[in-house]
């Protein structure tokens, strides 16, 4: 059995933007891909004793219309760029439905478009990402870019160098592991970054390259030799910073990283867990696709 992508729609051709990653990502991979689409069930307005659909001539056109497109979509997909493809078109709450799809479909990870603005403070996901994001237990391609990835030669990566970032702790290293699994073939370069916190606001050049090349002897270089092959490319990178949301989305226009995977620490099937609070940083903040990978455990 292929390995399955899922990639959530909503009708609109923001959505539709996760096709122009998750696309070449199945080609690449021989992978297929399921588009996956929920239609809320019309609740009765508040205080009114009443219950169910309100109108149900309207809620089914509407239904009947965005099956078709969904449908409309695969087919486009199908025929255009030779993807394998399936539908998921489901009646309830968006979230629990796409909860109900990847677990259905069995999809590796899921690729979805997300809004998002540039800035740390005033960042924010779309409610949909958001909560799927803090609930599913499989990873998550998030991509918010107009950018066309499209295969311009047999072989050539979708990512040519990936940011990964690790903090020394088993999530981060798992997450990596995880990475490998599911984008190895996809990424020409990884580069594993780790940030350390800077004691005080401002310290010496001399303090700064000492502490960076103690990162990379003691731990990036022996974690990059575990995973290295002669057709896999690890590079390091040790940065020492007071604010590591900020130096990981300068590491990646530094390195003109094409992408970031980040593992999250919190429950998993928690509906209460919570990210990271760095990886929920990096996530709302970057301009390019994050891989999410949630945690296995408790961290």
């Amino acid at each position: 059995m292929s390995r399955r992508m899922l990639v959530p729609l909503d009708g609109s051709p923001f959505s539709e933007r996760a096709l122009s990653l998750a696309v070449p990502l199945a080609q690449q991979q021989g992978a297929s891909l399921v588009l996956a689409m929920a239609c809320p069930l019309p609740a009765a307005p508040p205080d009114t004793g009443m219950s169910g659909a309100l109108d149900p001539t309207h809620h089914l056109s509407v239904r009947e219309h965005l099956r078709h497109s969904l449908e409309r979509t695969a087919r486009r997909v199908a025929t255009k760029y030779g993807v394998t493809t399936a539908t998921q078109f489901r009646d309830g709450a968006i979230v629990d439905e796409l909860e109900g799809a990847i677990a259905d479909t069995q999809a590796a990870f899921v690729v979805m478009t997300t809004h998002g603005r540039g800035g740390l403070s005033r960042a924010w996901l779309g409610s949909v990402t958001d909560t799927l994001l803090r609930r599913t237990t499989v990873p998550m391609l998030l991509t918010r870019t107009v950018r066309k990835w499209t295969l311009t030669a047999a072989g050539e990566p979708i990512f040519p160098r990936l940011l990964v970032a690790v903090d020394g702790s088993a999530v981060s290293e798992a997450a990596f592991e995880v990475t490998l699994a599911q984008l190895g073939e996809s990424v020409g370069e990884f580069v594993l970054v780790r940030v350390d916190d800077a004691p005080i606001a401002a310290v010496s050049s001399t303090w700064i390259g000492e502490a960076t090349r103690r990162l990379q002897e003691s731990y990036l270089e022996p974690l990059a030799e575990r995973f290295r092959t002669p057709d896999r490319r690890i590079t390091t990178l040790a940065l020492v910073h007071h604010d590591a949301p900020r130096a990981m989305l300068d590491a990646v226009r530094a390195t003109h990283a094409f992408g970031i995977a980040i593992g999250t620490h919190g429950r998993t099937g928690v509906r209460r867990a919570v990210l990271g609070s760095v990886a929920d940083k990096v996530i709302r903040a970057a301009g390019v696709p994050v891989f999410v990978v949630p945690s296995t455990g408790t961290s």
